[in-house]
């Protein structure tokens, strides 16, 4: 990128200084400059990369992703989508990890790169961020979080799925439910727990509330959840995690107790990571559609992208993606 501005710079006979106010946008360059500055940066655009492309049409061919984690199986799946859509387009990806708990340093960081797009997943932003990000002409499309109809979201049809997974526990005849929820930084787990309680509430039933404890969503903190509701008296029958990576934690936390699952403790997960089919028992979840929810956002960045350049509107997309019901042994299913 550097030698691509030296080069405009040199053939144009300005300054460094003077073809990044032009490339920027800023004012203070006279027409007559900035109409050379353009014309060389044209001329110059048949022997240049992709960089010198970017300098004649404020176009990156980059999209930003950022993620919490990148070790997380279920956000690798979301990655594999927004990687196809986008370079089956000829864009490049810059992704980025930043924890939930943390600030928003990579987000702070994106807003000051070359990039045409960004795609947060799965981390609490508010629409004041994302409406500062869209005033500097990068658009925005979130995965897994709601801001209202004006920013366009993906996401899985979390109560549909929580829904399903309470019905069929109960119709194996469990009663007495627990939930090991994530953290509040996303509405996921939240929405989950709510399902849980209207659809036991329509059989009559409910989930006291020491019968709700909360992990991180991270391996290990399933584990120290359920040895929270292995000390309840009576136990639950029925456990539903807010993913199967602490379902997983929770199922050797039974174990270890020389408890069984399903026969003492029907226990389940959400989002049918692989190692999901492998436990023993193997455990029933709910199947989130994380490549498409990528695939999709990224198609709609895309489009968001192209339609801008032509200078049309783009209408919003809040896209809920329907779940599946994955039943496996932990449940009391043969």
């Amino acid at each position: 990128m550097a030698s691509g501005i030296y080069e405009v710079a040199e053939k144009a006979g300005v300054s460094i200084s003077t073809v990044s106010r032009v490339l920027n946008g800023k004012d203070r360059v006279h027409p007559e400059t900035r109409r050379r500055i353009r014309g060389v940066i044209e001329e110059l655009d048949y022997q240049q990369s992709a960089s010198a492309r970017a300098l004649a049409t404020s176009k990156h061919e980059t999209i930003g992703f950022v993620i919490p984690r990148v070790n997380d199986p279920f956000f690798s799946e979301i990655v594999r989508g927004v990687e196809a859509a986008a370079s089956a387009s000829g864009y490049g990806l810059l992704i980025a990890s930043q924890p939930r708990s943390e600030s928003r340093g990579y987000i702070q960081i994106f807003k000051r790169r070359f990039i045409d797009a960004l795609i947060i997943a799965g981390i609490d932003v508010t629409e004041r961020e994302v409406m500062d990000i869209a005033g500097r002409n990068i658009k925005v499309v979130l995965i897994q979080h709601e801001l209202g109809e004006n920013i366009p979201s993906f996401s899985a049809d979390n109560y549909g799925g929580a829904v399903a997974l309470a019905q069929h526990l109960l119709d194996h005849g469990r009663k007495r439910f627990a939930y090991i929820g994530g953290t509040n930084y996303t509405r996921d787990s939240s929405i989950r727990l709510q399902a849980l309680r209207d659809t036991l509430g329509k059989a009559g039933l409910d989930i006291p509330e020491n019968y709700i404890v909360h992990g991180d969503y991270l391996r290990g903190s399933g584990r120290i959840a359920m040895h929270k509701l292995l000390k309840l008296h009576p136990l639950p029958d029925a456990v539903l995690a807010a993913n199967d990576q602490m379902a997983v934690d929770a199922l050797q936390a039974v174990q270890e107790k020389n408890l069984r699952v399903p026969e003492d403790i029907a226990l389940t997960g959400f989002d049918d990571i692989p190692l999901a089919g492998y436990l023993s028992p193997a455990l029933t979840t709910v199947r989130q559609p994380t490549f498409e929810m990528g695939f999709q956002a990224a198609r709609k960045v895309l489009e968001m992208i192209t339609e801008a350049q032509c200078s049309q509107d783009t209408p919003d997309t809040q896209m809920v993606l329907p779940t599946e019901l994955v039943i496996r042994q932990s449940c009391g299913c043969p």
